[in-house]
């Protein structure tokens, strides 16, 4: 059973009806009397047995264990009835002959239980048993008179017929065959990004269409993602938003069809589809991917997503906008599902971060805090000598700078108040501190310079910077035997470049990697890259026997 034909049940009793009917009507048709011409006395008794057996098959096709007999050949009757009408065809006068209408009922019968294929099927083979009754007409007759013009206009009667059907049952399939792609699920995306992808190309699948469009707007992201998938290839980018808006303001929540050479559009009012001429119905910078006609389709949830373009699809019919109305609920339920997950993910980090956070106020920073006040009391002995106690005192100074530190830290793993942004930190004073400290804590050279100096960034990117920082001078040092780091910082487009050089050994190899080659590679700082992919950062080294250079880039949020 292929995806245009309806059920076999079904079809076999509707085609059961039909042919008991149709016997009927013929068995009628000798009661009111024929041209004497056209009747053979052979054509009573092929009647009537038809008569019989389209009675008898209709109720074999209306009992359930007899129908199962039927379905088990079902090219046995239309077989059958083909034999019937042909027998009448030449038992009568031929390409004239009343008996013609029944080859009609063949090919409906035939669409019906095997689609556009057996409508096709049908109409050959009738042709092929019709055409003979032309040669009749050559032969022994004149071609000239009524009969030959009868089999002309019904040989192409025959012929308008098969095509008609054949096009309308491939139109079913058609519409059948979107309606079962809509049944496939739409596969959640294996990340944590947007289904960018996975509902664009479920949109295309639908439709059969090869190229589309997705343009998903999100109120987090400054900007508008423009993604394209054309056969088979994707590739997105980050775009500004036109000020009037990618979709006319009252079209956004509509599926609708455009045509850009007319300008006009085919969108569904109420019950009825209607076509209009609204002014600029997309932006312009849509128009960049040329189409000649486009679906559009809504697919938002809670101001999330965006607008689905189908370009070119195969077959354009009025019910796409039937449909697109189903593959825009189903994007729309496949954005709202993600924007779910994303929030629990959210609310999940920030119980762990809250935690995290009960744990290390209420544990390490209330040990060190104990720890300080042991080293305070250790300092006031009066039988230490003076070193020992300038060394306590430098102790107990750097651990004091760890707890400043460690809550801050604590600060940026809590939740602000509701409504209120967080605050910023001006990163160079915090940056030349932290260089300071780290100085003294190394006994080497560390310097630092932030370009601009009043550059100024969130509290959790200052701590994320601080910790890079940090490791990359402990990694220089320990491993590199490094005496002099440096360090700059410096904006370029809403990114943070962060460069540590230093004049050690370097990392044990020569050349440049990328941050895929660090995490595999053990001479490489592994802890240092598994932190920046983290921050969604790019970080590469270029290691030498004169030193090494650590350059990262983050992303400034906002």
């Amino acid at each position: 059973m292929n995806a245009g034909q309806l059920s076999s049940v079904r079809s076999l009793r509707v085609t059961a009806a039909a042919r008991a009917l149709l016997a009927t009507f013929l068995a009628a048709s000798l009661l009111v009397g024929l041209p004497e011409h056209s009747v053979s006395p052979a054509a009573l008794p092929v009647i009537g047995a038809y008569l019989v057996w389209s009675l008898a098959t209709l109720a074999a096709a209306l009992n359930a264990t007899l129908r199962h007999l039927l379905l088990r050949w079902p090219a046995s009757l239309p077989a059958i009835d083909l034999v019937v009408f042909t027998a009448l065809l030449y038992v009568t006068s031929g390409a004239d002959s009343p008996f013609f209408s029944p080859f009609i009922f063949l090919i409906l019968a035939a669409t019906l239980q095997w689609g556009s294929r057996g409508a096709q099927a049908m109409g050959v083979l009738i042709l092929s048993v019709f055409a003979p009754s032309g040669l009749v007409i050559w032969i022994g007759g004149d071609p000239d008179g009524g009969a030959g013009q009868i089999f002309v206009v019904r040989l192409g009667y025959i012929s308008v017929t098969t095509v008609m059907l054949v096009a309308f049952a491939s139109h079913l399939e058609r519409v059948m065959a979107e309606l079962s792609r809509l049944s496939d699920p739409l596969l959640d995306d294996e990340g944590t990004g947007p289904p960018i992808q996975e509902c664009l190309r479920h949109a295309l699948w639908v439709f059969g269409a090869a190229k589309g469009v997705f343009v998903w707007d999100d109120p987090d992201e400054p900007q508008t993602t423009l993604a394209i998938l054309d056969d088979g290839r994707f590739e997105s980018r980050a775009i500004d938003a036109p000020a009037e808006g990618w979709i006319s303001e009252n079209l956004r929540d509509s599926a609708f069809v455009y045509h850009p050479r007319s300008g006009s559009i085919l969108i569904k009012r109420g019950r009825q589809m209607i076509a209009e001429k609204p002014r600029a119905p997309i932006a312009d910078a849509l128009a960049e991917v040329p189409f000649e006609r486009a679906v559009v389709i809504p697919a938002r949830s809670h101001g999330i997503g965006g607008w689905i373009l189908v370009l070119d699809h195969d077959e354009p019919a009025n019910q796409d906008l039937a449909v697109s109305e189903m593959v825009s609920a189903q994007v729309s339920v496949a954005v709202g599902r993600w924007d779910a997950e994303r929030t629990r993910r959210a609310a999940v980090a920030a119980e762990d971060r809250i935690r995290v956070a009960r744990d290390l106020h209420d544990g390490v920073l209330q040990f060190l805090a104990g720890a300080g006040l042991q080293l305070d009391q250790v300092r006031k002995i009066a039988s230490l000598p003076p070193s020992a106690r300038d060394k306590l005192s430098a102790l107990r100074k750097a651990m004091g700078e760890e707890q400043r530190e460690l809550r801050g830290f604590i600060s940026t793993l809590r939740p602000g108040r509701p409504g209120r942004r967080p605050a910023g930190r001006k990163l160079d004073p915090e940056l030349k501190e932290l260089c300071e400290r780290l100085a003294r804590y190394w006994n080497v050279g560390v310097t630092a310079s932030v370009e601009p100096d009043s550059l100024i960034i969130s509290e959790r990117l200052t701590y994320d910077v601080t910790r890079i920082v940090r490791e990359a001078v402990a990694n220089a040092v320990r491993h590199g035997k490094a005496d002099c780091i440096r360090i700059e910082v410096h904006e370029e487009e809403r990114r943070l470049a962060i460069t540590a050089e230093d004049n050690g050994a370097g990392f044990g190899f020569s050349g440049q990697v990328d941050v895929a080659d660090t995490t595999a590679d053990s001479k490489a700082p592994r802890s240092l890259a598994e932190r920046i992919r983290a921050l969604d950062g790019d970080m590469s080294i270029r290691s030498g026997p004169r030193g090494a250079t650590v350059l990262v880039q983050l992303p400034i949020s906002e």
